[in-house]
């Protein structure tokens, strides 16, 4: 007798359409508000190998893992220091300290301008994407 092995695949669920436009509107928003503020801001999440700076993306998840969302993206040169250091056990080296000051100062950044341009915004409480932020109309 021959087993098959079933492969069991997921889909997310969408947001209605309607519901992923003004999620897009509201990214394209959020984009041009850090960009008057002078930060070079990516959109394509899928194409982030190498960009720098802020990224902000409209995710279509019907859950509580859609929305609109802004993180910083950091050199990966300084991400491979700090990951090696902590590999190492050493999270008391030079690269690992830069990386976390340059992490939360400019999470606290973002989400401070994005505040005084009017946007409701907040951490995103993802454990898998810490220093997220989450953006509400």
């Amino acid at each position: 007798m021959v087993q098959r092995q079933q492969v069991v695949m997921f889909e997310i669920k969408k947001a209605s359409e309607a519901e992923i436009a003004e999620r897009g509107d509201l990214a394209d928003k959020v984009a041009d508000a850090l960009a008057r503020a002078g930060f070079a801001v990516h959109r394509d999440l899928n194409d982030a190998s190498g960009a720098l700076g802020a990224m902000a993306w409209a995710d279509p998840a019907d859950d509580s893992g859609g929305g609109v969302f802004v993180r910083w993206l950091i050199d990966p040169a300084l991400s491979r220091a700090a990951v090696q250091s902590v590999q190492q056990g050493d999270v008391e080296s030079a690269a690992f300290k830069h990386f976390s000051t340059v992490t939360e100062q400019m999470y606290a950044a973002l989400l401070a301008i994005l505040t005084s341009a009017g946007f409701q915004s907040e951490d995103a409480d993802d454990d898998m994407s810490p220093y997220t932020i989450r953006v509400k109309g």
